[in-house]
């Protein structure tokens, strides 16, 4: 269902000596109002745990107090700026929605909360107000408040910065915790309470998690681990504008007020930049899943079958060391199980190329070649990767409509591999795989590492490799890895029908 969702919050902040009365009489205010609407406030709103009093005596929140199925609250702050006396921040949220305007007056912060409409799927509004003292007139000094306007650092400012993002944190926690407690979603509360659901994600070099325990409608919620510090090898303090230390505090922010039990963790990664956007999206991914496995709609199962057009390739290449003939179809017809013939004179480079047809669940894979293996595996290993990455790619097309990211993992014989899995046009190989000997069977170690390296270069793939656990045997691990990159690509190329063709990006496509 379609459901809106707008909440304030304001962060009031002491005044320096000369304005302390003025700043007393504010807080007065605050205070009375929560009183009175307190005693007015119904048993629903109470059920959702959402406090509703009124921002402020300005003509500007009487009028947002007025409209339907809208919740107010007041947040406190104790920065001391030259120049800000009152901040507050909106937050509007509609599921399934067109994203809204987002303006906190911290553009790196905006285009982060943006990941939420392109991977949650939300429609997200966030907008952030500054009661500013102009300064132009000494000693005839006006306050006005300011709207915070996109596509602009103006508005940025470390004086501010922490109630920017305690005001932004705490606005989007209310917005995103009625949602899911409204529109028939009362199931969804008192259920809410699962083993956890967790999502990796990731950016070129870096990739983070999002594990979200619970939801409790009636309760605060928890950032019970944040861990993404050091912000790249230099421990980067800003990105832009952006002071990376307050990317905790918006997280606890969102976490405290929306119900949700969360623990983010970065993994890998030395460009903040990357650090800071992987763990947003997986937040965004992770969030969407919860919802999904709650609600009993995985958007990751659905096929890709209903596609007006099929996404298949084939290629053939032949040189002086190898003659190659790979074709595949990503999706299955009518629910069969696909055809698949492999052979390219590498026994071992065939069952990992069979483990991956069974879990990416392709509609037919055929993968025959004849190569100078009494020299080495090393041209056939290579040159059929290279061509099944290219025709994934080929299969794949714009990515529209598909769910583009996946972390999966797969056990084999005590071996466990994890693997995360971005369709984002940025060839990337993150591989930890440490063999004990030289070989598994026919095929060299050393060659695993270059399979993958060049299935996901040429397959325009951004992919982590990850060991959970070492088993007995070389041949366990590797098979662990293949099945979890087959599951992961399973996950990938699905399409979801509420994307409605779109592509999962907040650039609007991945092939510039």
């Amino acid at each position: 269902k379609m459901m809106t969702m707008t909440t304030t919050t304001t962060t009031t902040m002491m005044r320096p000596m000369m304005c302390q009365n003025q700043s007393r009489q504010k807080w007065e205010t605050l205070t009375a109002v929560q009183k009175r609407r307190k005693g007015r406030r119904t048993r629903d709103e109470k059920k959702c745990a959402v406090s509703a009093a009124a921002a402020a005596a300005s003509d500007d929140a009487k009028q947002n107090a007025t409209r339907q199925e809208q919740l107010f609250a007041v947040g406190l702050g104790a920065s001391t700026p030259s120049n800000v006396a009152t901040l507050w921040a909106t937050s509007e949220i509609e599921n399934l929605g067109k994203r809204g305007t987002i303006a906190t007056g911290q553009p790196f912060l905006d285009h982060m909360i943006d990941q939420l409409t392109t991977h949650a799927q939300l429609g997200v509004s966030v907008q952030v107000e500054k009661e500013h003292t102009e300064t132009a007139d000494p000693g005839n000094e006006k306050r006005k408040m300011i709207k915070c306007e996109t596509d602009t650092a103006k508005y940025a400012s470390d004086e501010d910065a922490e109630a920017t993002f305690t005001a932004a944190g705490e606005a989007l926690g209310k917005a995103l915790k009625y949602m899911l407690c409204s529109e028939g979603r009362v199931g969804f509360a008192a259920n809410g309470r699962t083993n956890g659901t967790r999502f990796a994600a990731p950016l070129d070099e870096a990739y983070a998690s999002c594990l979200i325990e619970q939801f409790d409608s009636d309760k605060n919620g928890e950032l019970k681990t944040f861990s993404l510090a050091p912000y790249g090898r230099r421990n980067r303090s800003h990105i832009g504008a952006y002071p990376t230390v307050y990317t905790e505090t918006f997280f606890r922010e969102v976490a405290k007020h929306s119900g949700l039990t969360i623990r983010l963790e970065k993994h890998r990664g030395d460009n903040a930049h990357h650090i800071v956007e992987a763990t947003f999206k997986s937040f965004a991914r992770c969030l969407r899943k919860f919802m999904d496995e709650i609600e009993g709609n995985d958007g990751s199962e659905t096929s890709g079958s209903d596609n007006s057009s099929s996404r298949a390739a084939s290629r053939a290449r032949s040189t002086k060391e190898t003659s190659i003939d790979v074709a595949l179809d990503l999706d299955k017809n009518g629910g069969t199980n696909g055809s698949v013939e492999i052979s390219t004179g590498i026994e071992t480079l065939d069952g990992l190329f069979n483990a991956l047809a069974e879990t990416a669940e392709f509609g037919t894979f055929k993968c025959v070649a004849s190569g100078d293996t009494w020299i080495d595996d090393h041209h056939t290993t290579e040159d059929v990767a290279i061509t099944v990455g290219q025709c994934l790619n080929e299969a794949l097309g714009n990515k529209a409509g598909c769910n583009r990211m996946g972390s999966g993992s797969a056990s084999v014989n005590g071996s466990e591999v994890e693997v995360i899995m971005d369709l984002s046009n940025r060839p990337y190989l993150g591989y930890d795989l440490d063999f004990a000997g030289d070989s598994i069977g026919d095929l060299s170690c050393e060659m695993v590492e270059h399979l993958f390296m060049s299935v996901t270069f040429n397959g325009q793939m951004t992919v982590h490799v990850v060991t959970k656990e070492k088993g007995s045997t070389d041949k366990d691990l590797a098979e662990a890895a293949m099945r979890a990159f087959g599951t992961c690509l399973k996950q990938c190329k699905s399409i979801d029908p509420r994307r409605a063709g779109t592509v999962a990006s907040s650039k609007g496509t991945l092939s510039a």
